[in-house]
């Protein structure tokens, strides 16, 4: 059985479809696939922005512009639980539903279900026409939590989105320069301060900042050329290690 089966399967079980999005990129990580679903079969839909003490409050605002029914939330920080658990009785009404969670690896997904959860939720018996081997934990009186994650799987193609979640490191990618530059680009966009503060670098645009970095670490190729690629696997790599952000 194939992801997209897996994921199709529970979110027609479902009555309303949370889909996790990391805060830091919400646009690469969203899915178009689960929004088209949710649209053809009539599916209401909640995008949670886990993550979001990563984030500052203008990039969030930013963010939000482009999503109806957005909640941030950081599951590892147990922040934004009450909002989520408003905007889920918000879409529910006077209905008893039955949410499905899913997303990208690496987006908290387990993590959102172990927040909604919480210490005294209750497992309940399979309702008719419920998978079997899945569990329905009541979050409410009104709600119930499908227990099982949705996994959607990365287009391989996609290396970027795999790398800014950590899914794979420079080692693991084939453009490692372009994923860097794009990676450069969202860095000076949004953060451009914290690159001066780290690397000591102003830079116009994502090229001159690797082609800077190349020099000032002395990444030289003959002739004195910047090796931007040697430079581009540093900066992933201080990326995935926390040592800058957006």
């Amino acid at each position: 059985m194939g992801y997209w089966h897996k994921v199709n399967e529970l979110m027609r079980e479902a009555d309303i479809i949370i889909q996790v999005l990391d805060a830091r990129f919400p646009v690469k990580t969203r899915i178009e696939s689960i929004d088209e679903f949710a649209e053809i079969k009539g599916k209401k839909l909640l995008y949670v922005l886990n993550k979001s003490d990563l984030v500052s409050k203008r990039f969030s605002e930013k963010a939000k512009k482009g999503l109806p029914n957005a909640v941030f939330v950081s599951a590892k920080k147990r922040m934004g639980k009450i909002k989520l658990k408003e905007a889920i009785g918000k879409l529910a009404g006077n209905n008893e539903v039955k949410i499905a969670i899913v997303g990208y690896p690496n987006t908290g997904k387990s993590s959102i279900i172990n927040m909604l959860k919480g210490r005294k939720s209750a497992r309940t018996s399979p309702t008719a026409g419920f998978t079997r081997g899945k569990q329905l934990i009541r979050i409410s009186h009104k709600v119930m939590l499908i227990d099982s994650p949705g996994v959607m799987p990365f287009n391989e193609k996609d290396e970027s989105t795999m790398v800014l979640l950590n899914a794979k490191n420079s080692e693991q990618i084939k453009d490692v320069e372009g994923v860097a530059l794009e990676l450069a680009k969202m860095l000076l966009e949004n953060n451009p301060k914290k690159l001066v503060e780290t690397y000591g670098i102003e830079a116009k645009d994502e090229e001159e900042f690797l082609e800077k970095l190349a020099v000032k670490r002395n990444k030289l190729k003959k002739g004195g050329i910047p090796d931007v690629n040697q430079v581009a696997a540093i900066l992933i790599k201080d990326f995935q290690t926390g040592k800058i952000g957006i």
